[in-house]
């Protein structure tokens, strides 16, 4: 599902929904032709309690299940995002107490890193961001640790400046981390079936009445493939395309 993930939420709901009113057809199609036929009388025994509520139940956790990790990475990519920024940002205004040529110095080992952030947020879409380049913030944090301060103010700027490095350095582990999260493609599968499952057994159980066969799959048709819709858009929170979080907050930090 990664490529139709990586398109707009617009493009991501026209795919949902084709899909979903296609195989609704086809199984319309295929259980209407059922009906001119004698097994049509054993079709119309199946009680609807017996497959379509338990399907629907499981189908029902299971979708709930993933959407409420996708809010919560979604959360959490918001808040990483933040913390990072918070973090440099405070390193920037710390380092206005270090001696003037190591404040310089840590000045722009935060903006390489800023700029290495805009090469990195592509990397994260595509799930290939690597916890190994943080050049720029080990260069802040040698050129803070470089000298021994005289004074108590530069002391504390020191240790206070250190702290929020690694501050910086956690969260960006943890956003990487989480771009590599998302709904796998065996999971997807469990859910398509099962809503073919049920679409199947609702045709089955209105097999003699093709009004209430064709109303009941698009019904249940509009609202999976709106769930769908949803879980893909925000699955991928640093992806390339539904809901995502940009790296807008960070180039702030040192305006």
């Amino acid at each position: 599902m990664f490529w139709i993930e990586a398109k707009s939420t617009v493009e991501i709901a026209l795919f949902v929904f084709s899909i979903a009113y296609l195989a609704a057809a086809i199984i319309f199609c295929l259980v209407a032709s059922l009906s001119r036929r004698s097994v049509a009388k054993d079709l119309k025994t199946i009680v609807p309690v017996s497959l379509t509520t338990p399907l629907g139940v499981i189908l029902g956790l299971l979708i709930a299940f993933h959407a409420s990790r996708v809010w919560t990475n979604l959360d959490h990519a918001i808040e990483y995002v933040g913390q990072e920024a918070s973090a440099l940002r405070e390193t920037v205004l710390l380092a206005a107490a270090l001696p003037p040529e190591v404040g310089t110095r840590v000045r722009e080992a935060v903006e390489r890193h800023l700029r290495l952030i805009e090469e990195e947020w592509p990397a994260m879409a595509s799930e290939q961001a690597t916890r190994q380049r943080a050049v720029g913030l080990r260069e802040a944090m040698t050129e803070i640790l470089s000298f021994a301060p005289t004074q108590s103010n530069q002391r504390l700027a020191q240790e206070r400046a250190l702290v929020a490095i690694e501050d910086a350095l956690k969260a960006r582990r943890n956003r990487i981390r989480l771009s590599h999260a998302d709904i796998g493609p065996l999971q997807w599968i469990v859910i398509i079936v099962l809503a073919m499952l049920i679409q199947v057994t609702m045709a089955l159980v209105h097999v003699d009445n093709r009004l209430a066969m064709g109303i009941s799959l698009f019904i249940f048709s509009t609202a999976v493939a709106a769930c769908l819709t949803v879980l893909m858009d925000y699955d991928r929170p640093f992806g390339a395309g539904g809901f995502t979080v940009t790296p807008a907050v960070l180039r702030a930090v040192t305006n």
